[in-house]
């Protein structure tokens, strides 16, 4: 499978990244396909600069981009932000039956039980 990731070419404390389109087997660093263009996170002009023909070819091919080239990817406008699954706010992990969930917020109203309580204990008290 292709995947388009980052290759690290910066010296130590100094990153410099290259965007490439690679075999999802070969190491960070090691052998590529084409390269489709440069990130420069301690840059403070210009933070990358990518080939955006490439990028579509490659991405209508099937080539996965990484999480850190999708970020690059839906700031410049090529892919578009993903919903995703909705996740459960406790374990960070997939709901697998929403249905069920929703049932189960909508069963208990909570404000007019508490509301009518309150006044009957108020009315008790005045007598």
């Amino acid at each position: 499978m292709v995947k388009l990731r980052l290759k690290r070419i910066g010296r130590k404390d100094a990153p410099h990244y290259r965007i490439v389109a690679t075999d999802s087997r070969s190491p960070r660093d090691g052998r590529f396909i084409e390269e489709l263009g440069w990130f420069n996170p301690k840059s403070k002009t210009e933070l990358y600069k990518i080939n955006v023909e490439g990028i579509k070819k490659w991405l209508g091919n099937g080539a996965q981009p990484s999480d850190t080239v999708k970020g690059i990817l839906i700031k410049e406008g090529i892919l578009e932000r993903d919903k995703g699954a909705p996740c459960d706010r406790k374990t960070k992990k997939p709901v697998k039956n929403m249905e069920k969930r929703r049932k189960h917020r909508e069963a208990k109203p909570v404000a007019a039980p508490v509301a009518a309580e309150v006044e009957a204990t108020a009315e008790t008290d005045n007598t």
